[in-house]
């Protein structure tokens, strides 16, 4: 089984505000965003109103649905298909508007033209109260802007130790981010987004945040995500898994005009030979996780 990538407490303008994607080190290392804020994101969780999700595409009948995600700070388009059956069920439940927070993985596709598309891939999604939301939004504030001083931090000291940083427990995929997020972003303006989260203090509190305030405080413990634990390996039987639906992945992308496997006729293949659909889309999602595929267009699918 596969340990999933911690998910950074973040908000809506720092999803929109990546344009830089990285893979992690090893065979079967995970694919990132990279903020100019520090957040090096696989997985976030975000709170918001969320609009009626609409089907995407031609037919009314097919199994991808996107909805958006606004917060104090900006909007986010929020998906979710049939390799996320229950995200895929709650993102349709309803169909006004309403409070929810959302768990899922952050997509980046540049499109030729250089326009960046993204998007969050929702895994898991819940209605939630005013309260909830503030506490969320809070914890949110409170890791932004710890990420930030410690840019910050970084700009101004650039030798500053790990070691030091890691005493003080600050923790290790924090500092990474916020190294990679300075070579990366070199004239990010830091300072800006500093100013636009006064709007999610207002939310939080009905008071203005100034440069010099602290943020309120939190109404729930802030949780600071430690290094990911060590992956476990696939065992024999999830690797024959997955080698059957990379193969007919290849083969339904080779015979494709545009290079992408097409997700459906994907499934009906594999199912053909046994791998059941609910099976089918805990591998893909596993792959998806692993940084071995992905799925930059709603629908195709290829080799990341």
């Amino acid at each position: 089984m596969t340990v999933r990538e911690p998910a950074w407490r973040v908000f809506a303008r720092e999803v929109e505000s990546s344009l830089e994607g990285e893979r992690g080190v090893g065979e079967r290392a995970a694919s990132y965003v990279l903020s100019p804020f520090g957040a090096r994101m696989n997985r976030v969780l975000l709170a918001g109103s969320i609009t009626s999700a609409e089907p995407v595409g031609r037919e009314e009948s097919q199994s991808f649905w996107r909805a958006r995600l606004s917060d104090p700070t900006g909007a986010v388009a929020v998906t979710a298909g049939s390799f996320q059956p229950r995200a895929m069920a709650q993102l349709r439940a309803s169909n006004s508007a309403r409070t929810v927070l959302v768990v899922g993985k952050v997509n980046l596709f540049i499109g030729r033209d250089g326009t960046a598309h993204h998007s969050v891939r929702a895994e898991s999604l819940r209605a939630v109260g005013e309260n909830e939301e503030r506490a969320t939004f809070s914890d949110a504030l409170r890791q932004t802007l710890d990420r930030l001083d410690l840019i910050d931090r970084l700009t101004h000291v650039p030798s500053l130790a790990t070691e030091t940083l890691a005493d003080e427990g600050v923790p290790g995929i924090w500092i990474a981010g916020a190294r990679e997020s300075l070579r990366r972003y070199p004239n990010a303006d830091r300072a800006q987004f500093r100013r636009e989260l006064r709007s999610v203090a207002r939310r939080i509190t009905g008071l203005a945040l100034s440069d010099d305030v602290a943020p309120p405080p939190a109404t729930v413990q802030i949780r600071r995500d430690p290094t990911p634990p060590s992956r476990v390996p696939p065992s024999a039987g999830e690797r024959a898994e997955e080698s059957l639906l990379l193969e007919h992945l290849d083969q339904v992308a080779e015979a494709s005009l545009d290079a992408y496997a097409d997700r459906r006729e994907l499934l009906a293949r594999v199912g053909s030979r046994g791998l059941g659909a609910d099976r089918a889309e805990e591998v893909l999602t596993r792959l998806e996780d692993d940084g071995v595929i992905e799925e930059p267009i709603v629908g195709k699918l290829r080799r990341a």
